[in-house]
């Protein structure tokens, strides 16, 4: 092992020890005394990498293997040009620039065939990470252009900290159209956090995904449209997790997006398998926001996403400028999923955007030759704020969603 790390890691083990009382995860005083600048890292990382039993490893080891330094110690060496800027398998720009390009996940053979896009922009002043993500479902392509169009015009001489942007989660889906589902194992993407590094293909990345680059940011975004069969009105959520520090930071970020209504999901003790669920529970303030519908891709919705992303970035510090005013969104406190009983034709008696009753016909199930096979119903008072398009459905297939007022 490098005299220089060595000797670091001595002094290290006394200086980060925190004081008597201090929060689990805490410094101690002497710690930024102790840690070495970021040119010495770079240094060390140049001229050997370690693993666990300090034995050298090979030059390709070092490629896909090659020792992180936490993010706590990136971020105070933000200003220099050598600091550690790897983010799980994305290598982050230096501060002042933009990088982009595509990644992979080496260390899995099952993923390691498809490469990611990304935008790495970063300030050239202190601040934190932000992540933008788009395409979890590979067809809802207002998201996927916002994201692209957030990565091309974000001057990183206006931002603080780093901002990184993934446009496209569902890589296999993409140029199938696939509707929904990731064609690798036909799962749901957004269904499947934390994942598990064993599990199916989806898993496998929601694992990966979340425990090297989404753990690794204060903030994160997860873009979203109405699918090729789902039509929307614009909403943002934002799941409560019980941690005053981070729900408050997301409903911070859920107020700026703009948008009319927000639904506060509160936490249920199952497991949602979502993006924005699982970033939450690590700590990390996140949120989702839904704009466009049917698979289209409308000047006016994608404009939606990229203003209301701007305007988060300035309302959390990382964009230059004041934030902009919005109306106050109306606030919803959880979705009323609707399935049919049965396989048949929906037909649909309701629009986006209609304020329903508790009772009110909603549409009626068909067969295939027009003969009525049950009434659907709301069983809530509230708004409807997503349905399914096409009226072919399965048995319990989805038919709408309901916002249930606060």
């Amino acid at each position: 092992m490098s005299s220089v790390w060595s000797n670091w890691m001595r002094s290290a083990a006394s200086a980060f020890a925190p004081a008597d009382g201090a929060p689990e995860g805490a410094l101690g005083p002497a710690a930024l005394h102790a840690i070495p600048s970021a040119r010495a890292i770079a240094a060390i990382r140049r001229r050997t990498c370690i693993d666990a039993s300090g034995t050298g490893l090979s030059k390709r080891e070092r490629l896909t293997r090659c020792m992180v330094v936490p993010s706590h110690l990136r971020a105070l060496h933000t200003e220099d040009k050598e600091a550690i800027t790897d983010l799980g398998p994305i290598t982050v720009a230096p501060p002042g620039e933009r990088r982009s390009g595509y990644f992979t996940f080496t260390r899995d053979p099952a993923l390691a065939k498809y490469s990611w896009p990304f935008f790495s922009i970063t300030g050239r002043r202190e601040g934190p990470t932000f992540l933008i993500t788009a395409g979890i479902h590979a067809a809802e392509y207002t998201g996927i252009d916002a994201a692209m169009r957030l990565g091309r015009m974000l001057d990183p001489g206006q931002l603080r900290g780093r901002v990184l942007i993934i446009p496209l989660l569902n890589r296999p889906g993409f140029y199938e159209r696939s509707i929904y589902v990731n064609p690798e194992d036909n799962d749901n993407m957004n269904r499947v956090f934390p994942g598990r590094p064993d599990g199916t293909w989806s898993e496998r990345f929601a694992h990966w995904l979340l425990n090297e680059v989404i753990a690794q940011c204060e903030y994160a975004v997860d873009l979203h449209a109405g699918d090729m069969i789902e039509d929307l009105v614009p909403f943002v959520t934002y799941r409560e997790t019980g941690n005053t520090d981070v729900d408050g930071r997301a409903r911070r970020m859920a107020d700026a997006y703009g948008a009319e209504w927000l639904v506060k999901a509160m936490p249920t003790g199952e497991r949602s398998g979502l993006l924005f669920a699982a970033a939450a529970a690590r700590g990390v303030a996140a949120m989702i926001a839904e704009s466009g519908r049917i698979g289209q891709v409308e000047a006016d919705a994608v404009a939606r996403h990229v203003d209301g992303v701007q305007n988060i970035l300035r309302t959390v510090g990382v964009l230059d400028g004041e934030p902009a005013r919005v109306a106050p969104a109306r606030v919803l406190n959880r979705f009323e999923w609707l399935r049919s009983p049965v396989e048949g034709f929906f037909r649909c008696a309701v629009r986006v955007g209609d304020r329903v009753k508790k009772g009110q016909a909603l549409g009626e199930m068909v067969d295939l030759l027009g003969e009525r096979l049950e009434a659907i119903e709301s069983p809530v008072d509230g708004i409807v704020l997503f349905l399914v398009t096409s009226p072919a459905i399965k048995k319990d297939g989805l038919l709408l969603g309901v916002g249930v007022p606060a």
